[in-house]
């Protein structure tokens, strides 16, 4: 029982690895294109509506991601209701993400921004979310019946 959540765990970070390098290509792209459209004004606690919105997207696809991978991969639940699991994955998520996103505005808020210290903030978020988002589908989300 332990090996198996053990491997549970690994695979559950190896899909969080991928999709946080999702989620750090998207937001660099769109961090990256916002910049050379827009001004970069500071909007919500020190940090930019260009850095907000760039995040706001990676999160959107790397959850779509995430979701999937979860579901099919690490937990094999994929013949469980889904729409029991988006419920409840979606609260799981959205509690992890509020979390990754007070950590990195925070971050960023400390550090000033630039490209280097928005990974910085993005990667400090993601890593503190981590437990939040296993145990929240471990136990709850993706737990079969």
């Amino acid at each position: 029982m332990i090996n198996k959540n053990i491997w549970k765990f690994a695979v559950f970070c190896f899909v969080g690895g991928t999709s946080a390098l999702i989620y750090l290509l998207t937001f660099n792209i769109f961090f990256w294109i916002l910049n050379n459209l827009s001004n970069n004004e500071p909007f919500l606690f020190g940090a930019s509506k260009n850095f907000v919105i760039a995040t706001l997207i990676a999160i959107i696809i790397s959850i779509i991601y995430n979701f999937t991978m979860n579901r099919n991969v690490t937990f094999s639940a994929k013949y469980e209701s889904i729409k029991k699991q988006i419920p409840r994955y979606a609260l799981v998520y959205f509690l992890s993400m509020l979390v990754n996103f007070s950590i990195s505005v925070l971050i960023i808020s400390i550090l000033g921004e630039n490209t280097f210290n928005a990974n910085i903030a993005n990667f400090s978020g993601i890593i503190v979310s981590i437990p939040i988002n296993f145990l929240g589908s471990f136990l709850w989300t993706f737990k079969n019946n």
